[in-house]
């Protein structure tokens, strides 16, 4: 027989269930431009950033070549959210309303990955971090600032991919994308960089949209008519988030097996509970729902993008 003290228990399974099945909708932004990398230890270090090897004829034995050691390293930390739900809530079977909120739960936690990722990459001309990362050393595994001016590494001498000082244009996009095509690695080898993304903040989207999309260039003649042609009609996909600056743009290439970032999970994201005969139910007649996962976010290879800004 089903008792009224039974309904707690019975409501923070259906909860659960809410929470995951809302936890799995929608696309992932981070995977556009993040490797997930699982972790099973406190710090994970990253020596397979350096470059691999191109094939090379063989002639006699094989010929090994150690992956050059950058002792880059990103540090897992727990991160959580919790909601307050008053007792009577539940005395008074309202239970749509505590399910609501749940769910609500589940899609900031949903979102908070996607978040995490772009307003990392919105900072990535910063070498300690801001927000989320506030205090925290940000650089990439070179030990510069993701997007610098002097990446260098092994045999590739030095390498920017930053616009300094440049709005967004289609001039801009160009210029980055060529640059783009010539990066080495540190073995002295093209990379074959390839750029299939455009980020931008919601403030660039139509002037984005219109280089990637127009039948015409966007560029007008000095007569104010614009040519027949647009050459970047379709060459890029575009992002658009608001995690990044209001005049931050980026082109990257995610394409590869190694993308720009990195999101690193020690464990996944978890849904509990505390309620029933607690001492906050007791003195204050609450009871809370909260969401935790324990990871990081951190810059992979640089090569794989390459940014402006007119305030950088």
């Amino acid at each position: 027989m089903l008792v009224k003290t039974d309904i707690p228990n019975l409501l923070l399974a259906g909860i659960k269930k809410e929470f995951m099945k809302q936890l799995k909708m929608g696309s992932a932004e981070w995977q556009k431009v993040a490797t997930l990398i699982k972790s099973g230890k406190s710090t994970e270090t990253y020596s397979w950033l350096g470059g691999v090897p191109n094939l090379r004829e063989w002639k006699d034995e094989r010929i090994t070549e150690a992956l050059l050691e950058h002792d880059f390293s990103i540090k897992n930390l727990d991160w959580e959210s919790t909601i307050a739900v008053d007792r009577n809530a539940l005395d008074d079977e309202q239970y749509g309303q505590i399910g609501i909120r749940v769910r609500d739960l589940a899609d900031k936690a949903r979102r908070f990955w996607g978040q995490m990722i772009f307003s990392l990459l919105g900072q990535g001309n910063a070498s300690t971090g801001t927000g989320l990362f506030a205090g925290k050393t940000i650089n990439c595994y070179d030990g510069n600032p993701f997007f610098s001016a002097l990446h260098s590494s092994g045999a590739s001498g030095i390498q920017s991919n930053i616009a300094t000082g440049t709005a967004f244009s289609n001039v801009a996009l160009q210029a980055a994308m060529v640059a783009m095509s010539q990066f080495v690695d540190d073995k002295g080898a093209i990379m074959d960089i390839r750029p299939n993304l455009l980020v931008v903040h919601p403030t660039n989207q139509f002037l984005a949209k219109e280089i990637l999309n127009s039948s015409f260039f966007p560029t007008e003649t000095s007569a104010g008519a614009k040519l027949a042609t647009n050459v970047m009609q379709g060459t890029l996909d575009l992002y658009v988030t608001p995690y990044v600056p209001t005049n931050f743009w980026c082109v990257m290439d995610t394409s590869s097996i190694v993308k720009p970032l990195i999101l690193q999970l020690r464990k996944k994201i978890t849904f509990s509970t505390l309620q029933g005969n607690t001492q906050e139910d007791f003195m204050r007649k609450k009871i809370y729902y909260g969401v935790d996962w324990r990871g990081n976010a951190g810059f992979g290879m640089w090569q794989y993008a390459y940014a402006g800004s007119s305030d950088y």
